[in-house]
């Protein structure tokens, strides 16, 4: 957008020094030129409002304000105020049409595009949307077979005092949106850090749970003798040196590991072994099983 304005700049040198048909050659100039799109700094000139007042040039007032805030179809309702228009006037008016109506809707219809900017053929239609694209005015995409023209964005035009009041009215309404964005924002962090609190407090008490859990096994397993006890048959075997020194503390690991191997297995076949102390016993036991296998 500071690429549109800064091409009305050497207009703006001549406005202020021209009065009267000068200052309605310039407005001609600027308004047929290529790349200007933006006309309120002209329109704001002392020497272009007189124009207003002056019979003679009165219309070529009237005609920077239609391409500083109208349309082609605010020109064809009342042609008879402004003077004529060349082929490159209306072209650029339909340029600016085609900008007035992106940034009302995002997505237009080609037989509503053909409608207000008095295009008879899509292909027209198509080749004055690339155009205005090229120019840096809007960007989209057409879609020839839907016939629609989706919109990304579009460049501001000039604004009306009256413009102004639909543009406060669009900020306090943005406001209030992302004002509730935040609030549920908010809202959603608090639910977050409670949640998080009672997975930590729940998680402190289970594991509190836990170590008394295992210090209870611990100690069950200490008061029946621990290792190479001769208890009952349901004793839980703990690994060599588990119970070195006076007060020791099991890790989860080795009550784990503990209770783990208490089934049986390699403990039952070394007391089996153990509890055959007659040589020719154990020599009978290996060739049976030798034969089994």
């Amino acid at each position: 957008m500071t690429d549109l304005t800064s091409r009305l700049e050497p207009y703006l040198l001549l406005a202020r020094s021209t009065k009267g048909a000068a200052a309605a050659k310039v407005i001609e100039d600027a308004t047929a030129a290529s790349g200007v799109y933006v006309f309120a700094e002209l329109l704001e000139l002392p020497n272009i409002q007189q124009l207003s007042t002056d019979p003679s040039f009165s219309g070529h007032y009237h005609l920077v304000r239609l391409f500083a805030f109208g349309t082609l179809a605010d020109y064809e309702a009342n042609t008879s105020i402004y003077p004529s228009l060349t082929c490159t006037h209306l072209v650029k008016l339909k340029h600016l049409t085609l900008v007035s109506l992106a940034l009302q809707q995002r997505s237009l219809r080609y037989d509503q595009l053909l409608s207000a900017l008095g295009i008879d053929s899509i292909r027209q239609l198509e080749d004055l949307i690339i155009d205005v694209i090229y120019a840096g005015l809007l960007g989209g995409k057409m879609h020839h077979h839907e016939k629609v023209l989706h919109v990304d964005w579009a460049a501001g035009r000039d604004l009306e005092d009256a413009d102004l009041v639909k543009v406060q009215a669009g900020l306090e309404n943005w406001c209030k949106t992302a004002e509730s964005l935040l609030s549920a924002l908010d809202a959603q962090i608090d639910h977050v850090r409670r949640t998080s609190a009672a997975e930590t407090e729940y998680l402190n008490g289970y594991r509190n749970k836990r170590d008394l859990d295992y210090q209870e096994m611990a100690n069950d397993i200490r008061s029946r003798g621990g290792p190479g006890s001769k208890g009952g048959k349901g004793d839980v075997p703990l690994p060599s040196g588990a119970l070195e020194g006076s007060g020791a503390e099991f890790s989860h690991e080795t009550l784990l590991a503990a209770i783990a191997s208490g089934s049986g297995g390699a403990l039952g076949g070394r007391n089996l072994t153990r509890n055959l102390s007659n040589p020719e016993e154990v020599g009978s036991l290996r060739s049976t099983k030798r034969s089994r296998d």
